[in-house]
């Protein structure tokens, strides 16, 4: 059985509904707030004793842990709040202690925050992060790696990049911000010139290389679950406006702010555990017209 943690949130909830259609393997949802249709474990902020599962009569047929329950940031001010971030820490700790004698795997979802600067990001790129956020998801790196070492079971390490599609309106990013500018019809913002390059990977294919690794017996240490096809602010934005078929003017806010730009190297991703990914157009479709369908 997999221990699947976050199982609420934009991620997490996509990941449960695929897993739980795959026949042969059966799902634990570990969260704050019931779920239909799915066998689940409340908790409080995760404030359990390492006996909460044996009490529960689970314990022992837990296999697999996949931890993607976390503080992520909604905003870039968010990145740098020590409580929040340090829920990132102490949640991890008390998953690790919990009593499971069968344990086999642990899936641990970082962030690409890990990650200092590069003209183009890959495994090998120094790890340098600028927030506390980044620091609480690479100690959970090394606190996942150490456990799996001492315990003598696999563990895999899958730093997320920018993910978009169906879900991710609860956040204050470029995509979900733009759409629902254009549904309210106001002007879409750009901060800067628009020349920074972005690179964006779609929910259902992070889904299906976090599936994929459940499988995956090699040790390869840590993948990038990202895009390689990088695209600027402004033809994003373009993109997203073409998509809704409405007219609208474009602001430019501080254009004099200092372009920087990400861009990936996938191919440990592509070797692994996803050889295709889908378009961004296409996805960008998916995501207007889900927004659009709750707004």
């Amino acid at each position: 059985m997999i221990l699947l943690t976050g199982a609420s949130g934009f991620i997490g909830s996509h990941l449960l509904s695929f897993i739980k259609n795959i026949d042969n393997k059966e799902v634990l949802a570990l969260t704050s707030k019931p779920i239909d249709g799915v066998r689940f474990l409340l908790h409080n902020d995760y404030s359990f004793d390492r006996f909460f599962l044996t009490r529960e009569g689970v314990s022992e047929i837990i296999e697999t842990i996949i931890h993607v329950g976390a503080f992520t940031p909604k905003n870039r001010n968010e990145a740098n709040v020590i409580d929040k971030c340090n829920r990132n820490i102490y949640n991890l700790e008390k998953l690790l202690n919990l009593e499971l004698p069968n344990l086999k795997k642990i899936i641990f979802l970082s962030t690409l925050d890990v990650y200092g600067d590069a003209d183009i990001i890959d495994e090998n790129t120094q790890l340098d992060p600028s927030t506390l956020y980044g620091y609480s998801k690479l100690y959970g790196e090394q606190m996942v790696t150490t456990f799996a070492e001492v315990n003598g079971i696999d563990c895999q390490i899958l730093r997320i990049g920018h993910v978009y599609g169906p879900g991710e309106d609860k956040y204050e990013k470029i995509i979900p911000v733009t759409i629902r500018k254009l549904i309210a019809n106001q002007p879409v913002e750009i901060w800067g010139d628009g020349s920074e390059l972005r690179a964006f990977i779609y929910i259902d294919d992070v889904v299906k290389a976090i599936v994929n690794s459940l499988s995956m017996n090699k040790k390869v240490g840590p993948i990038n679950v990202v895009s390689d096809y990088s695209i600027s602010v402004r033809d994003l934005i373009q993109n997203i406006i073409e998509i809704s078929g409405q007219e609208t003017s474009i602001k430019y806010v501080n254009r004099n702010k200092i372009a920087k730009s990400l861009r990936f190297d996938n191919g440990k991703l592509k070797k692994y555990l996803l050889s295709e990914q889908i378009s961004l157009k296409m996805g960008l479709n998916a995501e207007w017209n889900y927004m659009k369908k709750i707004s």
